[in-house]
């Protein structure tokens, strides 16, 4: 017997590493100051502007768009660094970057098995602009916190309820898979079953405790296919 019906996925992490593309969102900006070290240092004062503000959000004052989110981020990072650059146009690039992420090693192959055998969708806390579109080549649902105004884990973690509703099943009968704690731990709140694919290697710091662990995709697939045929 299957353990679930309905596979739901995370993208950023999960089925692309959108790391791999960090030089190419400040190459335009830093211009012949660029330099890998750079990138690094920036782009990580980017992403934790991102997570302060998107944290502030789901507890307080509700959704911020990913393209307002990084404006305000691009905005601030320039102004502490001295920066002149156009701000709309380094979210128009950083979105672009995103949209070229490369999928990892294992990331066709078990789309192409899981879309056989599961109803398979897509939860991104992300606007639909940010997405690759490999996922349309599949028949994959897609719900963004954009279209939803919802962030995984959010006051109201509405993304999760509206993927309950759409598939029209139990909770139980949905396992999400993400590498962050807002998928592990919004997906445990609306009582849909977890997997943390840890690609890094980190240590779980949170109360609640996803289901499955797994390293890769593989991995997870090996392990649900076990489970079927018992």
């Amino acid at each position: 017997m299957r353990p679930f019906r309905v596979i739901s996925l995370d993208m950023f992490q999960t089925l692309v590493n959108i790391q791999g593309r960090r030089n190419e969102v400040w190459k335009p900006i830093l211009q012949q100051d660029f330099s890998e070290e750079k990138a690094h240092e920036l782009g990580s004062l980017l992403l934790s502007h991102y997570f302060a503000v998107s944290t502030e959000a789901r507890e307080t004052v509700g959704f911020i768009s990913s393209k307002e989110i990084f404006s305000r981020g691009f905005s601030k990072v320039f102004q502490q660094h001295g920066m002149d650059y156009d701000i709309l146009q380094a979210v128009d690039n950083l979105f672009a970057q995103h949209r070229l992420s490369a999928m990892y090693a294992d990331t066709e192959a078990f789309l192409q098995q899981i879309c056989g055998e599961f109803q398979v969708c897509i939860v991104s806390d992300s606007d639909a602009l940010m997405l690759p579109d490999f996922y349309q080549n599949y028949p994959i649902t897609l719900f963004t916190s954009e279209a939803y105004q919802s962030y995984k884990n959010d006051r109201h973690n509405r993304i999760f309820a509206e993927v309950i509703a759409h598939y029209g099943v139990e909770p139980g009968e949905i396992i999400h898979i993400g590498d962050s704690a807002s998928d592990i731990l919004g997906a445990a709140r609306a009582g849909i079953r977890s997997c943390w694919i840890n690609r890094d290697q980190s240590a779980w710091r949170h109360e609640v405790k996803p289901v499955y662990t797994v390293a890769t995709l593989d991995e997870f697939y090996e392990l649900i296919s076990t489970r079927s045929s018992q």
